[in-house]
Parts: structure tokens; sequence; C-alpha cells
């Protein structure tokens, strides 16, 4: 073999192991390989192209796809757009579409490639490399998916959202944001947040927010901002990092108009510190005041506070008889005067009921207290014009001058409770300053209260009698039971002591009845021992309570059953404030009464109410005359004028009269004169036991 054969041979030996090489790398390439005509036919393909469409064999994919651009594409127009592409420039790079695949799955495959011409210029075929980019494409789908559903979140979220760069300048913002604010994206873009929206007493708060936000955290808080016209409003703001490859590259600050929760919490929290009827400051907000004042005046030796209670005279009277809208206005027009006595630093509150307390604070000496009380006492004093009419009330209050070292809220306002009490027991109108004195005289009267409470079971209790006579044959008529009461410290106490506070406790419901049936034994005794003596009276006092008692009527029913008396012997008196706090069930209730056959006396008429225009309606047999109209004590001629006007209106009702307090001999002639039915009095006897009673009797017979 010559030389040149040599060579020969081993060009193509070697030109054979490169065709192998090419075969190799055509076959095992990663990527799809082809070859293609103009018209759109597969020459060559290689495997991994067939996988890619879902073959098993290139020789598959070359029978199967005679006409790419319809069998292939999905939307052949793509390839048109290959075609014009790569006519043009004689090349495609990352040519992508979608095509459909042996059992119909649609992928999508990026493609790039080139025209190859014969030596004549002609265009011979094109081939190229495929690539399977489905998964990126679902990915940037998912991705573009996720862009457009947060613009969409970004453009209609409720919230005002506004994203802001690392400097703070405004990026974006949504129209929620141009609706809160009141500024548009255009005027807005560029500019600092903290500029446009933060007040200026607020950019410390802005700032410690930038701060978390730029250590990667978010945060959330209630603030202001402000509006593009000025004014501020309350927001809650969010504010949390952007990130991209983990860094922060900017700031979204979302913002939601709470003014409206805000008002509400405002409305709500006055409404729990105010009073609703007098808008007043209640006792909470009162007692929250009492103590910053209380440790003000521990920090301070030269702050000095003082606290006035006050309780309204005769608002029950008013509110009963005229009626509760009466009584709301009454309250109105009262916490308005109180208001307009005190300084701004000052507090006046309603506490409730008809019950009233001011503080006042920054004193220098005690007689600024005594001005102001002075000068609501004058108000108080003052005809309130309501619903036109006049009404005349008044005030009693009780003062604590200053804080006593080591005292808490409770002990001021308890010393200032006592002093109002022992104010209002001087008389309506009073105020008294608060000693340790008067906390002494409470305890007492504490201890009154507690005793009276076993009084009954003890057998402390004792019914005096005073008699009663007939002033036409000066006749004993009856008796009037008195209650007293023994106490094993205290002595005898006054009943003017101890039966304000059996009302104010309710013990005198059961009191009374005890008076009531201890009263009817008495008189069933007497008759059974003077049975020779004409049928004597019992008259009993009846009190507010009693009335109001539902089963009252019929108790009195089971008293006159159990002692057998006749009904026209037990005399019940009940005064006339009494019957005119309710006048229409105060009259059913006298009703039921009298048909029990029982006698009913009005007792201190003409001190309470005018119930003349009522009286004729009221089933009443006797009208009592105060001892104040008897015994000269009210004026210096006795009020002999109204004495005689009662007998008259007795006379033409047909009432019998009874004049209480008779001490001496010319008023029993002045009586006489004026024809009164009967009396009684220290002229006659003093309140009796039930022996020296006996004695009495017994001289009567």
């Amino acid at each position: 073999m010559t030389t040149n054969q040599n060579e020969i041979e081993l060009i193509k030996s070697e030109l054979e192991k490169v065709k192998a090489d090419f075969k190799s790398i055509f076959d095992n390439a990663v990527e799809g390989i082809f070859r293609t005509t103009p018209e759109g036919t597969y020459l060559m393909a290689n495997l991994s192209l067939a996988k890619i469409y879902g073959f098993s064999s290139k020789e598959e994919l070359l029978v199967f796809f005679s006409d790419i651009k319809n069998q292939l594409y999905v939307n052949p127009c793509r390839r048109d757009d290959f075609i014009r592409e790569i006519t043009q420039k004689g090349l495609v790079q990352g040519f992508e579409s979608e095509v459909r695949c042996k059992d119909g799955r649609i992928i999508w495959i990026s493609e790039n490639a080139r025209v190859v011409y014969d030596d004549t210029g002609r265009l011979k075929y094109y081939e190229g490399t495929v690539v399977d980019i489905t998964q990126r494409k679902q990915a940037e789908l998912a991705l573009e998916e996720q862009r457009v559903y947060f613009q969409q979140l970004f453009d209609n979220s409720p919230m005002a959202i506004v994203l802001i760069n690392i400097s703070g300048q405004i990026i974006n913002i949504n129209d929620a944001f141009e609706y809160l604010f009141g500024y548009s994206r255009n005027e807005i873009s560029g500019l600092y947040n903290r500029t446009i929206l933060v007040p200026h007493d607020l950019l410390h708060e802005i700032e410690f927010m930038r701060k978390i936000i730029m250590d990667g955290k978010s945060v959330t808080k209630e603030t202001k901002r402000k509006h593009k016209q000025g004014h501020l409003l309350d927001v809650s703001v969010l504010g949390y990092p952007t990130k991209i490859n983990g860094h922060i590259h900017g700031i979204f600050y979302c913002y939601r108009d709470i003014s409206e929760r805000k008002l509400y919490e405002k409305q709500l929290s006055h409404q729990a510190l105010h009073d609703s009827l007098t808008g007043l400051p209640n006792r909470s907000l009162f007692r929250e005041r009492l103590d910053r004042a209380i440790e003000r005046s521990k920090r301070r030796a030269d702050y000095y506070f003082s606290v006035i209670m006050i309780d309204i005279d005769r608002f029950k009277r008013i509110n009963d008889s005229l009626g509760h809208q009466y009584g709301d206005q009454l309250l109105i027009q009262i916490s308005q005067r109180l208001a307009n006595c005190i300084r701004s630093m000052d507090t006046v509150a309603r506490l409730g009921g008809d019950e009233f307390a001011v503080i006042l604070e920054e004193l220098s000496h005690p007689r600024e207290v005594i001005e102001i009380v002075m000068r609501m006492k004058q108000l108080m004093e003052k005809p309130f014009d309501i619903f036109n009419h006049q009404i005349i009330s008044g005030a009693s209050f009780g003062v604590v001058l200053k804080n006593q070292e080591g005292q808490d809220g409770d002990h001021i306002l308890r010393n200032a409770d006592i002093a109002m009490y022992c104010a209002k027991e001087l008389g309506q109108g009073c105020f008294k300053v608060f000693n340790k004195k008067m906390h002494s005289k409470v305890i007492e009267r504490m201890e009154i209260e507690n005793d009276l409470r076993q009084a009954l079971q003890n057998k402390e209790l004792e019914l005096y009698y005073q008699p009663i006579f007939s002033l036409s044959n000066n006749d004993l008529e009856g008796f009037e039971s008195l209650l007293r009461w023994h106490h094993p410290r205290y002595g005898m106490i006054s009943p003017n002591k101890f039966i304000p506070i059996a009302e104010e406790t309710g013990l005198i419901v059961s009191i009374g009845k005890w008076v009531l049936a201890e009263a009817s034994h008495q008189l069933k005794q007497w008759e059974n021992h003077f049975y020779s003596q004409p049928c004597l009276s019992i008259s009993v006092n009846i009190s507010c309570k009693q009335l109001k008692d539902p089963y009252f009527v019929e108790y009195v029913a089971g008293i006159l059953d159990q002692y057998q008396i006749k009904p026209y012997q037990l005399k019940l008196e009940i005064t006339e404030s009494i019957v005119m706090i309710d006048v229409k069930s105060s009259k059913e209730i006298l009703m039921k009464l009298k048909q029990l056959g029982v006698i009913l006396m009005i007792d201190d008429f003409g001190t309470g109410y005018s119930s003349l225009k009522y009286l004729h309606e009221f089933p009443v047999d006797y009208l009592k005359i105060d001892r104040s109209f008897v015994s000269g004590r009210s004026s210096k001629d006795g009020n002999w004028e109204i004495v005689k006007t009662i007998l008259a209106l007795a006379r033409n009702l047909g009432l019998k009269v009874v004049a209480e307090g008779v001490e001496k001999q010319t008023q029993l002639i002045q009586l006489k004169q004026y024809e009164c039915d009967e009396v009684q009095g220290f002229l006659f006897s003093k309140p009796l036991n039930c022996d020296d009673a006996n004695i009495l009797i017994q001289r009567y017979l």
C-alpha cells in the first residue's frame, strides 16, 4: 500500500471517528436536535427531541409529524412567526411556543435555529435545538398570576397602602390611600412620606417604627396622620419590609381609618365616666380625680384640696309629687349652677340620685372653700324655672377642708358624708365642716341602728299612751300609742332619734306591725278589765313604708280578727305628706282600710303639701292639727287663724278634728271657742306607761 493510500485510509478512519462522535453527540444530547425542510417536515431528530414530544424513538417522531406547522404547534401562526423571523435574521434565538405532544399534552418549548443554504445560495433546510421550558413557563405564569393578584390586591385593597424606598420617598400608592388622605399618585410620587403624612410631634414615632422595620420586623400602631387638607386622622398603621433576595429594598405602610371607632370609644369612655343625665363626671371619674389629688398632696407640701358633699333638700318630695320629668330637669339645672361655681381645675360630679360632690384644688386658705360653699348655697336657694313652674329646693353641704395625713379616698368621702348628714340634722340649707366629734356621733348612730335590729327580739321596745279627751263632755275618748325604746346602755332613746333610722333601714315595717299588734292587745285588755267603761279607741301612727306594703290591709284585718276589737276602735294616723306622695295609690289603700271599718286620721295637717284639692276624695274621718299651730311656737299668736280655718274646713267636709300639743289653759279655751272635737297634750297628761294608763282609766270610770 502506497503512502497516499495509507493517508487516505487514515483520513477515512478519522472521518468515521468524527462521524461516530458527532452521531453520539447528536443521539445523546440533552437538548432536542432537529432538521426540517423549509416546508415543515422533519428530516432529522434525535432521541431527546422525540422524548420531549412524548415518543419512544426518533423514528416514530419522524413518521408521526409530517406537517409540524399544523400537527405540532398549538397555534399554527407561531410557525409563520418562526419562519418570518429566521428568514429576516438567518437565525432564531429563544423562540418560545406552545406545542402539542403525542398524547395531546400541551408543553412549552424554546427553539434556537439557523438557516442552511446550498452552494447556489438556495435555502436548503432549518436546523436547531429544542428545550422543554414547561416548568419554567409554569413558574413564570404562576409568578405573573401572583404579580397580577398582588397588584389587584394593592390597587383594590380597602386599606390605604403606600410603598416607599429605603430613603423614605413614595414609590406608589393605591386608590384607598388617595381616598383616605386626599393625595393623587402624581402629586405625591417621589415625596417623603414623613413630610406629608406625619405630624411634627410624631416624627420620633415614625423614626422608631422605621428602625424596627429595617431590622426585618413588622410593626403595628394606632396613631394619627395628616390629611391633605391639614386635619388629623385616627389611623391604625401596619409597616413591614419589602425584600428582594433577602435584602430590604423598601417599606409598605398600610393605613386603616379608625376615626369612627375612636369616636365610639371616646363616647363609651365618656359614658362610663360621666352621668348620662347631667353630663357631669360620675362616681368613678370623681374617685379617680380624688385619688390623684391625694397623690399630689403627698408629693407637694404646698398643695391643698377640699371635698364637698352635697345633698339636695326636698328632692324626693318634688320628684314624687311632680313626677320624674320635673325631678330630672331639676337635677340638670342644679348641675349647671354647681358647675358655674367652680374653676376649670376643680371637679363637680353627680354621685347618684340627688347627691353631688365637688373637689376644690390648689387652695391657699380654708376661707376660699367657705366662700364657694356660700355661693353654691345661695344659688341652690334661688327658684328653679321648670316647665313654667317655680320650684324652690335648696341643699345641704358637708365639707372636708383638707386631707388628713394617711387618709385615703374612702375616708375623705366618708367624712364629707358625715358632715353633710350633720348639716341635714340642723335643717335644710345648712353646711357643716367635718370634725372628729362628728365621726363619734356617726359611730353611735351605727350602734343604735345595729341595736335597733335586736330591740324587738330583746323586748326593749315599749308603748306609752297619751290620753285623748272630748271637749264636748270632757270624757276620755282613747289613747294615742307612742313608741319608746329602753336601750340597755343609752337608757331611754327619743323616738325622734331612732324612728328616722327605722324608716331608712326598713325596720319600721316589722316595728310598725309590732306596734299595731301591741296597741290592739292593750286595747282588748282594757276592754276586758274595765268592762263598764264606754268603748275606748287606740290611735296608731302608720309609716310610709307600711302603707306601701301590699299586705298591710290584710295584716290590719288579721289584727282586728285576732284581738276581737271593733274596727271603729282602731284609729290609723297617716301624715299628710305620705298620702300626697302618690295620691292615686294612697286613695286606693285608704278605701280598702275604710272598708274594714277602721277610723282614718290625717296627722300633722297643714304642715305638708296642701291636700285641699284631694281631701274630699280621701275616705278620712279626722284631721289632726299639728302641735306647732296650737302651741304658739311657730308664731307669736300661735297661728290661730290657721286653726280656725282647719276647723271650718273639717265641719264643711263632715270631719272631726283632734288638736295635739295643748299645754296651756288659754289654748284649751281657744279650742273650745272654735268648737274643736278632741284634744291631747301635756295640759291633760304626758304619755303614760301601761300601769299609769290603767290608773287614769280607773279615775274616769
